[in-house]
């Protein structure tokens, strides 16, 4: 006896996609929590010679708690204006890929500074 098409296997799961608080939510997360401490780690570890950005590189050297503030106010500053602006935003062809995309490429950048931060804790 075969199964109708839309019969759920009991072991399937289904996807949603994310709505946009989720996604604004998701990026303030991601670039302002996970790159500000995930670029303290490496900076504790491989120095902040290794910064990238040459601003966050003097602030690493002068204060690194200014790293965390500039970055939070930075994202608390992007996070209220995305939402305030849903309406426009979501007019926009893929809006939702679009921050999705945001969201995955500061996941690589703390990816990337978590690894750079254990390679040089473990040399």
């Amino acid at each position: 006896m075969s199964r109708p098409d839309h019969a759920s296997h009991p072991l399937s799961v289904r996807l949603q996609k994310p709505g946009y608080v989720e996604l604004v939510f998701s990026l303030v997360l991601v670039w302002g929590f996970g790159d500000a401490m995930s670029t303290l780690f490496a900076a504790r570890f491989a120095g902040p010679g290794l910064e990238a950005n040459p601003w966050i590189r003097a602030l690493l050297f002068h204060e690194p708690l200014l790293v965390v503030a500039l970055k939070m106010a930075v994202v608390l500053y992007v996070g209220v204006v995305l939402l305030e602006c849903r309406d426009v935003v979501e007019r926009v062809p893929l809006w939702r890929a679009w921050l999705l995309g945001v969201v995955a490429v500061g996941a690589a950048v703390v990816l990337g500074n978590t690894y750079v931060g254990l390679a040089a804790a473990a040399a």
